[in-house]
C-alpha cells in the first residue's frame, strides 16, 4: 500500500513510468541502507554496552559479527528488492512497451532478470559466510571454555574438522537452494547425494563410529589429557592423545596403548584424576595371630603420618580387613595430594614396615609347607 501511494505521488511530478519505477527502486535501496545503519546504532549504542557487563564474551563476539556485516547484509539486501521491484514493474506495466522499442524492452527485461539473479546468488553465499562464521564463533567459544585449544595431536583437529564440514554441508544446501531458483530439478542431485553418503557410511562405517565416539568423548569429558585411568581390562596408564579414531594410554612401562574411541565409550572406565588429583594410598599387610594389634595398627599409623607426601588434613587409619589361614590381615589407608605419588609411597611404606616390625618384633607370617615321607 505504501509503495502503490509513493508510486502515484512520483507518477504526477515525474510524469513519466520508467523514471517512477527507477525512483521507487532507489528507494528501496537507499531505505534499506538507511535501515542498517539504524539497526547497526542499536546494535553499537544499546545492545553492546548491555552484552559488555555478561558474564559470558560469545554474545560480545556473535554482535561484533552482525555489526561487521551489517551494511553489507542490506547493501545487497537493497540491491536485490530494488531490482525485483523493477524487474516486476517492467514486465507487469503494458503501457511501457509503448514508451520504447522492443529492443530496448527486452534488453531491460533480460538486463534487470541476470542482475535479480546474481544479486539473490550474492544473498546465498553471504548467508552461507555469515552462517560459517557463526558456526566458528560458538566452536571456538566451546574450545576455549573447555580449554581445548592445547590439546594434543588428533583432538585439536576435531574443530577445524567440524568448521569444514558444517561449511560443506551449508554450501552444499546453498547451491540447492541456487539451483532450485533457477528451475533447475533437484531431485536428482538430491538423491544421488543420499546413495553416494550411504555408500560411504557403510564403507567407513568403523571409521565413522570411531570418529562420532571421539566426538562424544570430546563433548562428555569422561577423561582428558594426562589423567590417569583404569581399563576394564585391568591396564592402568595416563591417557597420552584422544583422537579422532582412537585413544593413547601410556602405561607405566611407556609403552602406548591404543584404544578405539568406540570400546571406550562403550566401557566402565576408572578416572583416578577426577574430580580432584587427591588418591588414596593403601597397604596390605598381615601379622601373625599372637601378635598385638593396637601395636601393629599404631606402627603402621606412624610410618603413615611421617611420610612427607602424606595429606594430613585426611588421617590416616589402619583396618582389620580378614583372617586367613596365616594370620590377621591388616590394611593401611591414607591420602595424597597427586595420583603420581602413589606407588612411591606404597613402596617406602613396605621398606618401613619391614624396619619397624623387626625392631618391635612383630611377625610377618608366610605360607609354609611341611612335607613329612612316612618311609622315613
Amino acid at each position: 500500500m505504501m509503495l502503490l501511494s509513493i508510486h502515484q505521488f512520483l507518477e504526477k511530478i515525474l510524469k513519466d513510468l520508467i523514471l517512477v519505477d527507477v525512483a521507487i527502486g532507489i528507494i528501496i535501496f537507499v531505505g534499506s541502507i538507511l535501515f542498517g545503519k539504524i539497526l547497526n546504532f542499536g546494535f553499537k549504542s544499546i545492545l553492546k554496552p548491555i552484552f559488555k557487563r555478561t558474564k559470558t564474551t560469545l554474545d560480545d563476539k556473535i554482535l561484533e559479527l552482525l555489526i561487521k556485516f551489517d551494511n553489507r547484509v542490506f547493501s545487497v539486501l537493497g540491491l536485490y528488492l530494488g531490482s525485483s521491484y523493477f524487474n516486476a514493474r517492467i514486465k507487469s506495466e503494458e503501457g511501457l512497451k509503448n514508451l520504447i522499442s522492443i529492443g530496448t524492452y527486452n534488453f531491460l527485461v533480460g538486463f534487470f532478470d541476470l542482475v535479480y539473479h546474481l544479486l539473490f546468488i550474492a544473498a546465498v553465499i553471504i548467508g552461507i559466510y555469515i552462517s560459517s562464521k557463526l558456526f566458528n564463533l560458538i566452536l571456538d567459544y566451546y574450545v576455549e571454555k573447555k580449554n581445548l585449544e592445547k590439546a594434543r595431536g588428533s583432538l585439536h583437529d576435531f574443530v577445524p574438522l567440524l568448521k569444514n564440514v558444517f561449511l560443506i554441508i551449508i554450501s552444499i544446501i546453498g547451491l540447492l537452494i541456487v539451483l532450485n531458483r533457477f528451475n533447475i530439478n533437484v531431485s536428482g542431485i538430491i538423491a544421488t547425494l543420499g546413495v553416494g553418503s550411504l555408500a560411504i557410511a557403510l564403507a567407513a562405517q568403523e571409521t565413522l563410529a570411531n570418529m562420532i565416539a571421539g566426538f562424544v568423548i570430546l563433548i562428555d569429558r569422561p577423561f582428558r589429557e594426562g589423567d590417569r585411568i583404569k581399563l576394564p581390562s585391568g591396564e592402568v596408564g595416563d591417557v597420552f592423545e584422544i583422537g579422532m579414531r582412537s585413544t593413547k594410554i601410556l602405561d607405566f612401562d611407556n609403552n602406548l596403548i591404543i584404544v578405539p574411541n568406540t570400546d571406550l565409550v562403550k566401557s566402565k572406565i576408572q578416572n583416578m584424576t577426577y574430580p580432584d588429583y587427591v588418591s588414596r594410598v593403601f597397604v596390605d599387610v598381615e601379622v601373625a595371630y599372637n601378635t598385638n594389634i593396637d601395636l601393629a595398627k599404631k606402627i603402621l599409623t606412624d610410618i603413615a603420618k611421617s611420610h612427607p607426601l602424606t595429606l594430613q588434613e585426611f588421617e590416616p587409619a589402619v583396618f582389620v580387613t580378614n583372617f586367613t589361614q596365616n594370620g590377621v590381615s591388616l590394611r593401611l589407608v591414607c591420602r595424597t595430594a597427586d595420583y603420581r605419588n602413589v606407588y612411591q609411597m606404597q613402596s617406602d611404606f613396605r621398606e618401613d614396615i619391614l624396619k619397624r616390625f623387626a625392631e618391635n618384633k612383630i611377625e610377618i607370617p608366610y605360607l609354609q609347607v611341611i612335607i613329612r615321607n612316612p618311609q622315613s
